[in-house]
């Protein structure tokens, strides 16, 4: 886990360490993506379920980890089904989806994301990046983390768009 990208002190990261060790069993990686999310809702709900009480609401209760750290954690370990969900997506799923989420409901994020995912344009066009991308020999980047890329990107460039015309330096 120490290729986190993450800034997580050492004795912090032991913590983490035991407590990802129960995701071994859990459900939900046993799915590849495209699985994942063929999956019919209920199921598909309830392993995100497990994976909130089993594991993210245990990360969270360690101090100096928060939602954003937990998936960054997650990511790394199963980066083909967990997606990173920073501070600005969740300040964004909190002013337009869900005013009155908490860290807590983790699932509540996590079930969202999935669903955005499953809208048949949104799934065509990530595949399509996604065949794109791998033609290119840039096979490390998953399906999930392009996801994240064009999550990030837009988030950067509404922030920005006050200014005139985007700085590209900035984005990097």
């Amino acid at each position: 886990m120490n290729k986190i990208g993450a800034r997580i002190k050492k004795e912090v990261l032991t913590e983490c360490e035991i407590i990802t060790e129960r995701t071994k069993s859990l459900n939900i990686f046993k799915y590849d993506l495209e699985q994942f999310l063929s999956m019919n809702e209920k199921d598909r709900d309830e392993q995100i379920k497990e994976l909130n009480e089993i594991v993210i609401q245990k990360l969270l209760r360690i101090n100096g980890i928060g939602l954003s750290t937990t998936t960054k954690i997650l990511h790394t370990l199963y980066p083909k089904i967990i997606p990173m969900i920073d501070n600005p997506l969740q300040n964004k799923y909190k002013k337009i989806i869900n005013n009155i989420w908490k860290e807590k409901k983790a699932d509540e994020i996590f079930i969202d994301f999935y669903n955005n995912l499953k809208i048949e344009s949104n799934r065509k066009n990530l595949n399509f990046i996604f065949n794109e991308i791998s033609k290119n020999n840039l096979r490390n980047l998953t399906r999930i983390r392009i996801f994240d890329i064009l999550w990030w990107s837009y988030l950067k460039s509404e922030k920005l768009k006050n200014k005139k015309g985007i700085s590209w330096i900035s984005i990097g």
